[in-house]
């Protein structure tokens, strides 16, 4: 590991150890990929061309750890870590996250507004981007973030995000991760939500040959509300490891769940999520679900959904499916002159669809769908 760590971030780093198999939040998941021992600091690279604009947008651009471009009032640079932590098995990622990424971005936002945040990664090494969240009270907020392969080295993306919604204020937050197929991402993120107060986050994987997710939600004021989506699309040679947490910690608070894995040639998911209700968090109102489709005979899908539950007053419900596109939605396709391929195809592409329409966003969800399309075509 690079020489540039520093105490009392290195103390804390060099204390810890790297997962193990033993380790239940690593259940089914491939720990040695976590360890991130000898992978040094990436170093910048020729900048790429850009994708298209997204409308009304303002847009900061990155090249690995240099900021290309991009201004505007509500956003500052980050020249340290806010330090994240993981309560859902990788201290010692976050650990490393603290002591060595030098940027990234805070948005805070009072009004209306749409940020858009472009990684372009090119070259061999570690990148640490952060990214911090604060919607104001009554803020309306909207924010893309997008990490991009620019060539085919092997990188590793360690990101942390922290979102904090303020009373009655709303975020919406996509994610998509392109990463090129020889890449790793690992990805620590936490949101905390206050009275009325209303997040959706979405992420979308296409990419990378491994990547990890820690997702943990708290639900601090009463009558806010939590979405939490995601779509995963791994073939053979990737692997998707999620893990979630949903906290209610207030009355009469709302959550939701929404988890689809489409799974080609040999690929793999794993999810372990858990809805947490404290005491005294009466009236919550949570939902989770992982959805898998299985479109061959080699895939692996583990889905691992819990329930804690501590108070009274509650409804709560959780679940994992795993199928086969079925062969009377094939027939009805064929049978309006549409080919057998081209028909799995749709019905897999409108399997994900659910998720990102509860974005209730056009804008997000037309890039939510591109970037689903792309990979849909590259695995046909």
């Amino acid at each position: 590991m690079s020489a540039t760590l520093t105490s009392p971030a290195l103390e804390k780093f060099e204390a810890l150890k790297w997962p193990v198999r033993t380790v239940e939040n690593w259940r089914f998941g491939a720990w040695k990929e976590a360890n991130l021992s000898g992978v040094e600091p990436i170093g910048y690279g020729t900048a790429a061309e850009l994708p298209a604009e997204i409308e009304g947008a303002t847009r900061f651009v990155f090249q690995n750890a240099e900021h290309v471009s991009g201004s505007h009032d509500s956003v500052t640079l980050l020249s340290e870590s806010f330090g994240p932590g993981s309560r859902l098995g990788s201290p010692k990622l976050a650990a490393l996250h603290s002591a060595q990424s030098d940027h990234g971005i805070s948005i805070t936002a009072s009004g209306k507004e749409i940020i858009e945040i472009i990684h372009l990664v090119t070259g061999e090494g570690l990148l640490l981007p952060s990214l911090v969240i604060n919607a104001e009270a009554g803020a309306n907020l909207r924010v893309i973030q997008r990490f991009i392969s620019t060539d085919d080295a092997a990188a590793v993306v360690l990101t942390a995000v922290d979102v904090n919604v303020g009373e009655k204020a709303e975020v919406k937050y996509l994610v998509t991760q392109e990463l090129n197929r020889a890449s790793k991402f690992i990805r620590i993120a936490d949101s905390c939500l206050q009275t009325g107060a209303s997040a959706k986050q979405a992420v979308i994987h296409t990419g990378s040959k491994w990547l990890r997710e820690e997702t943990y939600s708290t639900l601090d004021g009463s009558d806010s509300q939590s979405h939490i989506l995601s779509v995963s699309l791994p073939d053979t040679g990737q692997e998707f490891d999620q893990r979630t947490f949903q906290h209610h910690g207030a009355r009469d608070t709302y959550s939701d769940l929404l988890f689809k894995n489409t799974l080609f040639g040999k690929g793999k998911t794993i999810f372990s999520g858990l809805i947490f209700v404290d005491e005294g968090a009466h009236g919550t109102d949570a939902y989770q679900t992982c959805r898998n489709l299985m479109m061959s005979d080699d895939c692996e899908a583990h889905s691992m959904p819990g329930l804690e539950i501590n108070a009274d007053d509650v409804k709560c419900s959780h679940g994992s499916t795993s199928a086969r596109v079925s062969d009377e939605e094939i027939f009805y396709l064929m049978a309006r002159g549409i080919q057998p391929k081209m028909a799995r195809g749709l019905v897999a592409q409108g399997f994900s669809a659910e998720a990102v329409e509860k974005l209730e966003d056009g804008t997000l969800e037309a890039l939510a769908i591109e970037v689903i399309e792309r990979k849909f075509q590259a695995v046909e």
